[in-house]
């Protein structure tokens, strides 16, 4: 069993002094980074979507994404009559992110001790750029992060049940089951980040023979069955409420692409650790920060498989042990090393396997809670003697010396063409009384969120119909109520890298005025476009 405890050496001044940059710089930039992940309609959609439906409700027909995420839904739906809720919409997704960084950083205290949690949380909070998009954003794959601390904090806590009262016993397992199975309705990934590692955890428990080990496999297991009725339920209530979710993405893929697959995940995972950032550091620091990076990359994933591979087997051989045993803390450290590897294995496997990568997108956000992993387990080395607290401390430095230079960088931050021209569209919009407006998906919901919804910009794409222009409601997060006609003129946005609207359809007649500002043309008709809009897509 590794050792744990992190004893405190010059060594680590350099990490938290970086670290304490960090997260200056990165508080002060927090509005400057929130409005340009406003701009981001995947993450917008997150917000105009629950504010519509506070005030319209669904319509009947609401369509969301390939997964629910009911969770941010539910919360935007609460929340969307409080006062300044824009605000609070904005800046909940990062509160709920420090809030999963503090969750994992409790489980390691429990297993180690507070300075080693520290670690934990420090590797977690400063974030590479790519990760910190996702935890960022509005909508994606927000309930998979605190989902799966929390059941690795869960798991814990059931090591810790000696003198607990019988109802405490049978109830927390239960209503763990509920929340557990409302999670994975809202994200089908937390199957394999919480529900399947918890699970195992539980059968790796039941094989010690004591009545710790007993109770702790029992409330596993019990909570991961519960979990799957109560998922089934949770998306079958909400669809019959007239909630609509596409086709999960997953299909096992052919052998011949799963060398395609993996270099997706290694571009994916070189992004997570920093080690894409090469080409924006100053100077000849760029080759050398792009190895620094991913050398620690691959060091750190290698460290994780080891331990937790080493970690299991010897449990498992002493409890196959006449009479072998172990402490409850070392229960506690076993479950907690084989949850996050498990969890991180399990994910990884996931965006290899079936992950929809086709489009030769590496999709981070599927695979970030391998972060979590890292910052959980590598840790708890740092009391195995000098080099191992040495080369924590360098890969730590590394890693937040690259997150640095991504953060001064603003990278990869993605600012469609239409965020240039907001006034010019504004000002247009304002002097033709014409402030609702369609556009390709890239421009609507960004824009209306970006604008506090003065300009309200709904999603459309082209399409071909024989009774109406050559235009339809787009066909994912979008409200029927957007597309009712009303009597107002309005106007219709294309861009040429705008990949769902980028040249005027066909069937919209006459604009009465067209404009045209770098790759953007603006074109405003008399009449609401909605109701010359072709059926919705399905």
């Amino acid at each position: 069993m590794p050792k744990v405890g992190a004893r405190w050496d010059l060594i680590w001044v350099l990490p938290l002094v970086l670290a304490a940059v960090y997260l200056v710089i990165f508080v002060v930039k927090i509005p400057h980074n929130l409005r340009d992940l406003g701009w981001v309609s995947d993450y917008a959609s997150a917000f105009t979507v629950p504010e519509t439906l506070a005030q319209t409700g669904t319509g009947g027909h609401t369509v969301l994404a390939s997964s629910g995420q009911w969770l941010p839904l539910w919360f935007g739906i609460l929340t969307a009559k409080l006062p300044l809720h824009h605000q609070l919409w904005a800046i909940a997704p990062t509160a709920l992110f420090v809030f999963s960084t503090l969750i994992v950083g409790w489980s390691v205290a429990q297993v180690a001790d507070h300075r080693t949690a520290l670690l934990t949380v420090l590797i977690m909070l400063v974030a590479s750029p790519a990760a910190f998009n996702t935890f960022m954003a509005g909508l994606d794959h927000n309930a998979l992060y605190p989902c799966t601390a929390l059941t690795g904090a869960y798991l814990i806590w059931l090591t810790r049940g000696a003198g607990r009262s019988r109802i405490i016993s049978f109830a927390v397992p239960l209503l763990a089951g509920v929340a557990l199975g409302v999670c994975i309705a809202s994200d089908l990934l937390v199957v394999a980040t919480s529900a399947a590692p918890l699970f195992l955890a539980g059968v790796l428990a039941g094989l010690r023979r004591n009545s710790v080990s007993r109770l702790v496999a029992l409330s596993a297991l019990a909570t991961a069955a519960i979990a799957v009725p109560v998922a089934k339920i949770t998306s079958a209530t909400m669809h019959a409420a007239g909630y609509v979710t596409l086709q999960t993405p997953f299909e096992v893929v052919h052998l011949s692409a799963l060398a395609t697959q993996g270099r997706l995940l290694f571009r994916g995972l070189e992004a997570l650790f920093n080690g894409n950032l090469g080409h924006i550091a100053p100077g000849g620091l760029s080759p050398v920060l792009e190895v620094a990076c991913n050398t620690v990359m691959v060091i750190a994933l290698l460290t994780l498989l080891v331990v937790g591979v080493l970690a299991t087997a010897r449990f498992i051989w002493a409890a196959r042990r006449k009479g072998g045993s172990a402490s409850t803390a070392q229960l506690a450290l076993v479950l907690h090393i084989f949850f996050w590897v498990g969890s991180s294995v399990a994910v990884c496997v996931v965006a290899i396997v079936g992950a929809d990568m086709s489009a030769a997108t590496s999709h981070e956000a599927y695979y970030a809670t391998v972060i979590f992993a890292v910052a959980a387990v590598v840790p708890l080395l740092a009391s195995r003697g000098r080099l191992a607290r040495s080369l924590i401390a360098a890969g730590m430095s590394i890693f937040f010396i690259g997150s640095l230079v991504g953060l001064m960088s603003n990278y990869p931050l993605f600012t469609p063409a239409v965020k240039h021209y907001e006034s010019t569209i504004r000002s247009l919009a304002k002097r033709y009384d014409a402030t609702t407006g369609y556009a390709g998906y890239w421009y609507g919901s960004s824009f209306t969120w970006s604008t506090d919804n003065q300009i309200v910009v709904r999603p459309v794409m082209e399409c071909r119909s024989s009774t109406s222009a050559y235009l339809c409601p787009f066909y994912l997060e979008r409200v029927p109520s957007w597309y009712v006609p009303h009597r107002r003129r309005t106007f219709l946005l294309v861009g040429t890298e705008e990949s769902w609207l980028s040249q005027l359809p066909r069937g919209l007649g006459r604009p009465i005025a067209a404009y045209r500002f770098g790759s953007i043309s603006m074109y405003i008709y008399p009449y609401d476009i909605a109701s010359r809009l072709g059926p919705p897509l399905t």
